[in-house]
C-alpha cells in the first residue's frame, strides 16, 4: 500500500495510474491461463517459479537481497518501470536513480521520460513496434545483460527499453516502458515464460481458465461464443468446449504433469 499511496501522490505525469499498471500484468497472466497469487513482499518467494514486482518504487536493500537470492536459486523475476527509485521513506537515494537494483537487474544507468497525450513513441521488440506515451525508463545495460527491446524514436532512439539477464539458476527481466494497451508487456512476459520452458495460451479478455484440485474450469464472461481448447482425451464433466456467453466447462485431463 505504501507504494500505491506514494506513486498516486507523486504520479509525475497525469498519464500514470498505479492500479491499471498492476492490473495490466495480472490480466496478461490470466490470458496465458497462468495461475496467479497476489502476495506481499513478506511472503516466501521460493515456491513461485515466476515473480512480478510491478512499479515497486519503495524498497530497501533487504528486499533487493531477497530478490537476488530468489533468482540465484532458479526464480524468474520481472521488474517494471519506477522500481527502486526511492527508499522506504519515499526519498530519492543519495546515489544514481534506482541504484539498489542496478546490480540485480544488470543496469549501468537509467533515466525516465514522459510524452504528451498527443504524441506516441515507439518501442521495437522482436521486429514489431509498440506505441507508448505513459512512462519510459531509458536503460543503459551493464556488461552481460541482453537487450530485448529498444526505443525506435525520440532523442534516445536505440537505447534499451527492456533488458534481461541470467543470474545463478534464474533470470531477471526489467521492463522499462508502460504502454496503454499492454501488448508490449504481454509479449515480453510471454517470452520470459517460453524461455523458461513454460507454454502459454492466448485467451481472449473475459475468458478465464483455472485449475483446481485436479480439475480445469473455464468461464466465458464475454457476450460471444468462445471455443476452449480441450485435449481429445480429456473427460468433460460439465458443459462443452463451445462456451456460450456466461457459460462454464469443467474437465479432467488424464495426465497433467504440471500439477503433480
Amino acid at each position: 500500500m505504501n507504494n500505491y499511496w506514494e506513486m498516486e501522490f507523486q504520479r509525475q505525469t497525469d498519464q500514470w495510474w498505479t492500479m491499471p499498471h498492476i492490473h495490466k500484468y495480472y490480466n496478461l497472466l490470466k490470458s496465458f491461463a497462468a495461475p496467479v497469487d497476489v502476495i506481499s513482499e513478506k511472503e516466501d518467494f521460493s515456491g513461485y517459479p515466476f515473480l512480478i514486482a510491478p512499479a515497486y518504487q519503495l524498497l530497501d536493500n533487504n528486499l533487493v537481497e531477497r530478490w537476488t537470492e530468489y533468482v540465484k536459486n532458479g526464480g524468474h523475476l520481472i521488474l517494471t518501470c519506477r522500481t527502486g527509485q526511492k527508499d522506504r521513506n519515499a526519498k530519492l537515494w543519495e546515489a544514481p536513480l534506482a541504484a539498489p537494483i542496478h546490480q540485480l537487474a544488470g543496469i549501468n544507468s537509467l533515466y525516465y521520460d514522459h510524452l504528451p497525450h498527443s504524441l506516441y513513441g515507439k518501442v521495437d521488440f522482436g521486429g514489431e513496434e509498440y506505441a507508448w506515451n505513459n512512462w519510459a525508463d531509458v536503460l543503459t545495460p551493464a556488461a552481460g545483460t541482453d537487450v530485448w527491446a529498444v526505443y525506435a524514436d525520440q532523442f534516445y532512439k536505440g537505447a534499451a527499453s527492456v533488458i534481461h539477464r541470467r543470474l545463478g539458476k534464474g533470470t531477471v527481466t526489467y521492463i522499462g516502458t508502460d504502454t496503454d494497451d499492454g501488448k508490449l508487456e504481454k509479449e515480453v512476459v510471454r517470452r520470459v515464460y517460453e524461455e523458461a520452458g513454460v507454454p502459454t495460451e492466448d485467451l481472449p479478455y473475459g475468458v478465464v481458465k483455472e485449475w483446481r484440485d485436479g480439475f480445469y474450469i473455464a468461464l466465458n464472461y464475454t457476450s460471444d461464443i468462445q471455443e476452449i481448447a480441450i485435449p481429445d482425451e480429456a473427460e468433460i464433466l460439465i458443459g462443452s468446449a463451445r462456451l456460450e456467453p456466461a457459460g462454464v466447462v469443467v474437465w479432467k485431463e488424464q495426465s497433467d504433469d504440471r500439477h503433480k
